[in-house]
């Protein structure tokens, strides 16, 4: 059967999964040994609904805070009852170009099952946030994510860590001051969250790697898109060092300037401390520095000696009400205790 262009998106990879209850047949032993949670039709359903052109991130959203399942959705007969059903949570249907819905179901189940072997192969949860493996540490904020795809150790997401970032184009301070608190990380031994970008996200993941500490790369993009070009050995090497690499966006989302903001406030909301080693009011880590604020996430600022005063400057409502200046090097032990009782502390505490 011949299905319109706008039914589903072409561009998805086309890997299998086996399901259960959407297309009524029992996954292989395999299959069901790779990736026992992807079995679940209502994750499948959400794949699947993922899929189909027009019903992005916001109209899914909607769909789980209304209190349906995803599998509900999908498993509607009637076809005008599903467009004004999905159009009813912002999807975008032109009903004109589609053809028969239980064709765009099947295909957009087909296509939810390539995802979720592909996801069994490499090791990618797809993590939904009533569930226990739902990093807890999400729910401090006004808006978490319904979901998390997560590709190596889910656990790695819930122990204490510590967020590390900074500018994508760091000065040899920098550099240096990003090296110094990776030289510290087994004193903590705590792991790390950072954003995969170069320079100072780059930095710190490696720094955890060497210091042997998990590390978490939480993406501004989907987790089959290449949101940082020329990581791919280090997502490899992140995964290895039982570290994992995080997401609340679709599968191949690509990557913008509001969904980098968005992503940074899961990066100030996993840490339990804040280190941004070398940022300014202008650019990206501003965010994860206000949202950690908001959180009363406890921040250390850095500054080395010969630094003028204007160079680290927190404000009100980003960075000066949760955090506290150290000077480095001179205020060493100051730093490592505060970052240690960090640590320690409850969530929330400054």
């Amino acid at each position: 059967m011949t299905v319109a262009p706008n039914d589903f998106r072409r561009d998805k990879p086309k890997i299998w999964v086996g399901m259960n209850t959407l297309n009524q047949s029992r996954p292989s032993a395999r299959n069901e040994q790779l990736s026992q949670a992807l079995i679940d039709p209502d994750k499948i359903a959400f794949l699947a609904l993922a899929s189909i052109e027009g019903v992005g991130a916001e109209s899914l959203a909607s769909i789980a805070g209304s209190g349906q399942t995803f599998e509900s959705v999908l498993s509607v007969e009637i076809q005008h009852e599903a467009i004004e059903l999905l159009r009813r949570h912002g999807a975008r249907i032109d009903s004109a170009s589609w053809a028969d819905w239980r064709s765009v179901r099947a295909r957009a189940i087909a296509r939810a099952r390539h995802w979720a072997d592909g996801f069994a192969r490499d090791g990618t949860h797809v993590v939904f946030r009533h569930e226990d493996a739902f990093p807890k540490r999400l729910l401090d904020l006004s808006s978490p994510p319904y979901w998390l795809f997560v590709r190596g150790s889910l656990s790695a997401l819930s122990v204490p860590s510590i967020s590390v970032v900074g500018t994508r184009n760091p000065s040899e301070d920098g550099r240096w001051l990003t090296k110094y608190v990776g030289a510290s990380l087994s004193i903590w031994n705590a792991a790390t969250v950072s954003g995969l970008a170069v320079g100072v996200d780059q930095l710190a993941h490696e720094a955890s790697i060497r210091a042997g500490v998990p590390t978490v790369a939480v993406l501004g993009s989907g987790i089959l898109s290449d949101h940082a070009p020329g990581a791919g050995d280090l997502r490899g090497r992140i995964i290895e060092g039982g570290g994992a690499i995080a997401t609340e966006y679709l599968p191949d989302e690509g990557h913008s300037a509001k969904n980098l903001v968005r992503r940074n406030r899961l990066q100030a909301a996993l840490g339990r401390v804040l280190i941004p080693t070398e940022w300014n009011s202008r650019i990206g880590t501003a965010h994860t520095v206000r949202f950690a604020t908001q959180l009363r996430r406890p921040i250390a600022l850095l500054r080395l000696p010969d630094w003028d005063e204007g160079r680290v400057t927190p404000t009100m409502g980003c960075g000066l009400e949760t955090g506290r200046m150290f000077t480095i090097p001179g205020e060493d032990e100051a730093f490592r205790s505060f970052v240690r009782d960090a640590l320690a502390g409850p969530l929330g505490s400054a």
